[in-house]
């Protein structure tokens, strides 16, 4: 049969073998390896140009050099007289040279003429210098007639100036595109007449916790099994530490119709969506609606289940995260924390690993990362026991995260790797 020759009747109708669907590539389980994948998810929010008074925090996204001088004219230190230093060459009191005052320079005036070889102009301090003078000779060094001075001494040149740019010259680099803008950067650009700068905006959270038996806190309890929400208020606290623009929305309601509603709304105002919540085929179901969306079973604990995906037209990315208070924590540290940075521009990354002694023994799991909430002092880490409804009381009062990797046994004096929380 010839290459591209017609199918025989038999041939026509053999059907075709179905297309294998799709496989979806498993998730990584360990901490580092998840992390990674979410970041390589992450794209940076683009810059655009921000007012000085917004830039604070901002990611800035070029490099900034100078175009003025500052200070922008040459100014005498001292009272005195401008003068060429090569006019004076020679003075003595034995051979005085007399020169003829052409002009007075004071403080806030305008910079006028040149200054002519042979003169020399009356100037005060903070005064500009007029373009030809190199040198300034302090009032007292010079006797003043009714139209000349007479000089006495040789002047050495640049003498009694402030010379235009010795502080900042035109050209001169001010910041590299990646600085992170602080208000002392912020001082300096307006120093040098810029009112806006290429930054990166604050990635905007909407945060909020998904719980049937939650009240946000200011409303009266309920019911016996009802708590209050500390995810939200902590997790918003918590990004915008890390240089993000939070929308807290509290407790959101379980209902899939009304979850999808209530997120959707929030999307607008989003380039982050960050929940917690309790994994169930439920919630799978009603966040399936708005994107796509995959559950992790990670190898960690507290956590170990939450929710990664892009929603809504705009794709916005969303993590879910565990819903008890210790595990969002934990999982806001090792995961949201890196993704709000790289989405801000930031170098994504976990708090410092430090080397500390642990003062107890420390719990075992073969298979798991271990993240304990710990106290660290002058004996060590110790570990803060944890009871089954452990939340912001316990958070409250620890200021390290041991990492335990899996296999680790520790026991009292053995070095461990912490985050330490306060720093």
């Amino acid at each position: 049969m010839p290459l591209f020759g017609r199918a025989t009747e038999r041939e026509a109708a053999t059907p075709l073998p179905e297309p294998e669907p799709a496989r979806e590539v498993p998730l990584p389980r360990d901490v580092v390896g998840f992390r990674d994948y979410l970041l390589a998810q992450i794209h940076s929010l683009r810059p655009f140009g921000i007012g000085l008074r917004e830039a604070c925090g901002l990611t800035l996204c070029e490099s900034i050099a100078s175009d003025l001088d500052l200070p922008i004219f040459t100014a005498a230190a001292v009272d005195g007289w401008a003068v060429r230093a090569s006019n004076l060459v020679g003075a003595a009191p034995e051979h005085p040279i007399v020169l003829p005052i052409v002009g007075t320079s004071v403080q806030g005036g305008y910079l006028g003429p040149s200054l002519s070889a042979g003169t020399v102009v009356r100037v005060h301090a903070f005064a500009p210098v007029p373009e030809g003078a190199d040198a300034v000779v302090p009032m007292d060094r010079g006797v003043e007639r009714p139209d000349s001075v007479q000089f006495t001494a040789e002047v050495t040149f640049h003498d009694n100036l402030t010379p235009a740019g010795s502080r900042v010259a035109d050209g001169d680099p001010l910041l590299p595109a990646g600085t992170v803008l602080d208000p002392r950067m912020i001082a300096m650009l307006a120093e040098v007449g810029l009112d806006k700068v290429l930054a990166r905006p604050k990635p905007r959270a909407v945060i909020g916790t998904i719980g049937s038996d939650l009240a946000d806190p200011g409303l009266p309890l309920t019911r016996l099994t009802q708590t209050y929400d500390a995810a939200t208020p902590m997790l918003a606290a918590a990004a915008q530490q890390d240089g993000a623009e939070t929308f807290p929305i509290g407790v959101l309601p379980v209902d899939k119709t009304e979850l999808r509603r209530t997120l959707s709304e929030q999307l607008v105002r989003a380039d982050l969506m960050l929940l917690t919540a309790d994994v169930t085929p439920a919630l799978m179901d009603a966040l399936a609606g708005l994107g796509a969306v995959r559950e992790s079973e990670l190898d960690m604990t507290p956590g170990g289940t939450m929710v990664f995906g892009f929603i809504g037209t705009e794709q916005v990315p969303l993590l879910v995260l565990p819903g008890d208070v210790v595990g969002a924590y934990v999982a806001y540290e090792t995961f949201a924390r890196p993704i709000v940075r790289s989405l801000a521009g930031v170098v994504p990354s976990v708090r410092e690993t430090v080397k500390q002694k642990a003062a107890e023994a420390l719990p075992h799991d073969e298979t798991r990362t271990q993240f304990v909430l710990a106290i660290h002092g002058s004996r060590g880490v110790v570990p803060i026991p944890l009871p089954p409804d452990a939340g912001g009381v316990e958070l409250a009062y620890a200021n390290a995260l041991v990492v335990l990797p899996p296999g680790a046994r520790v026991e009292v004096g053995d070095e461990v790797d912490c985050w330490l929380l306060d720093d």
